[in-house]
């Protein structure tokens, strides 16, 4: 049987996890709007989309330096946060020839500026729904990551192989789904902060979310503009 120390012990420890969260969405707000404001700065430089492999993968290092600080850095919390804003300003390199094409053109804004607010709609209701259910979502952590990776194996062969705008049309969509769903995850493990992650680690977490909401609503709203 739990004593009421034990139970007091217990509240106390989800007080400290759950007060994470406000350091978690300020860092991820941050980290947008450095992507962002990268992006538009590197879009007009030369021969940016030169360095788009070497910047995936530091990308891909950064994922895994932070995804791991715990393990290797005793000042973890604020050693992620630093990696995460680096992360947020090597993806806005890689997304500044895409920028490019878009902020060339009023009608290119204007696609910009719908993708940012469906993102921004998209996200908070998954992120309220993962906040407020009772249920508990960590049951669908092994499907979204089966989705993700079949999201990821379609859209290469469709790049490679098939080239459809169609096919295209319809991962978007379908990354849009998976990503509001992983939206109410992250946020639905962020709540009790069961994994015991940083602030900066829940804050890649949603950052991620948003960005792919983001570029799936970017690549449905743009395909629609060239039919």
């Amino acid at each position: 049987m739990y004593g009421y120390s034990d139970s007091t012990g217990l509240n106390r420890q989800r007080e400290l996890r759950a007060s994470n969260l406000p350091g978690a969405f300020a860092a991820m707000g941050i980290s947008l709007g450095l992507t962002g404001a990268i992006s538009w700065w590197a879009s007009f430089l030369p021969g940016i989309a030169a360095w788009f492999w070497p910047l995936i993968i530091v990308q891909f290092g950064l994922i895994l330096a932070i995804g791991t600080v715990r393990s290797w850095s005793k000042n973890a919390d604020n050693l992620s946060l630093v990696l995460l804003f680096v992360y947020a300003g090597v993806t806005g390199l890689v997304l500044a020839p895409i920028a490019s094409i878009y902020l060339a053109s009023s009608v290119g804004q204007g696609i910009l500026l719908k993708a940012l607010v469906s993102a921004g709609a998209t996200f908070a209701a998954g992120a309220i729904y993962g906040w407020t259910t009772k249920k508990d979502l960590s049951n669908w952590g092994s499907i979204l990551f089966m989705a993700l990776l079949g999201i990821i194996i379609s859209s290469l062969l469709n790049i490679f192989l098939l080239k459809s705008p169609v096919t295209d049309l319809v991962i978007s969509w379908i990354t849009v789904i998976v990503f509001t769903a992983f939206t109410a995850f992250d946020l639905n493990m962020a709540r009790d902060n069961r994994f015991n992650q940083t602030a900066g680690q829940i804050a890649l977490n949603l950052y991620l979310d948003f960005l792919n909401l983001f570029l799936a609503f970017l690549r449905i709203f743009g395909g629609s503009s060239r039919d």
